[in-house]
């Protein structure tokens, strides 16, 4: 099936960076002068920062995360390497101190800075609002919608919460301490296509549709209008909040078949 609308392979080498440009969160090339600026304010000698050398630094930190190296090991040839597997030489592609600023100054392209004063989530918000904005422009829907829970595994080492507004604590989770998420998947695709920041329960109880519907139904209508990126008009009949979650409400819209309403309940 097409995941991608209006994106076709073309059966070379550079589709998986065209498909990552396509489904960028943003425009790049704003985000890279705005690193950049942040960038020349902690070194004014460091050189501007290039779209290329952008996608070269996610591409890195992607890769990472595979590696068995971490963190400055990356850029060292000369550790010991287990058996069968060769370094990955990080440096061949960008210098370690150079991967580190950019690093250090990656938010700075997604910092909503007029709404500082009233949104504890300023310095992430717009990241998380462009990516659920990209996936409903880019992202072919299936008719299955399936909701389920992400954890942004965290560990403070200073400050109880490190600065964040909000760590969760989820028991169930194979690492239970950070940032939890409430997600939507595409059940034809698996591409995760909408993400709900959990901010506390202070705040998550003045969110949309609260006032009417209890918390977990709430939940359940702001992930369909997340995925759809549209309000609709609910007809809800209440009951016991120990019931499926995404079950205390009737839903009746445009767009949503029964099928995947059901798989909407959590």
């Amino acid at each position: 099936m097409d995941v991608l609308k209006g994106f076709k392979l073309r059966g070379k080498r550079g589709d998986a960076l065209r498909a990552w440009l396509h489904l960028y969160p943003g425009d790049i090339k704003q985000h890279v002068a705005v690193i950049s600026a942040a960038m020349k304010e902690k070194d004014p000698k460091t050189a501007d920062l290039t779209l290329g050398e952008y996608v070269v630094w996610h591409g890195l930190f992607l890769a990472a995360t595979v590696c068995v190296q971490r963190g400055r090991d990356l850029w060292d040839a000369t550790e010991d390497m287990p058996r069968f597997r060769t370094h990955p030489v990080f440096a061949k592609f960008m210098k370690r101190h150079r991967f580190f600023l950019i690093k250090s100054c990656i938010l700075a392209a997604f910092r909503d800075e007029p709404n500082k004063e009233v949104d504890k989530w300023w310095e992430i918000r717009p990241l998380v609002d462009s990516f659920n904005e990209n996936c409903r422009r880019n992202i072919v829907m299936s008719e299955v919608q399936i909701p389920y829970e992400a954890m942004s595994a965290f560990q403070p080492r200073t400050t109880p919460k490190a600065d964040l507004p909000h760590v969760s604590f989820v028991e169930r989770k194979p690492k239970p301490l950070g940032t939890e998420f409430k997600c939507v998947a595409d059940g034809g695709s698996g591409v995760m296509r909408f993400l709900e920041i959990q901010e506390g329960s202070k705040a998550m109880a003045e969110k949309a549709h609260r006032g009417k519907f209890p918390a977990a139904t709430a939940q359940a209508i702001r992930i369909v209008e997340g995925v759809q990126g549209k309000h609709f008009i609910f007809q809800g009949e209440l009951e016991d909040e120990s019931g499926p979650p995404g079950a205390s409400v009737k839903m009746k819209m445009a767009g949503f078949s029964e099928r995947c309403l059901a798989r909407l309940a959590f």
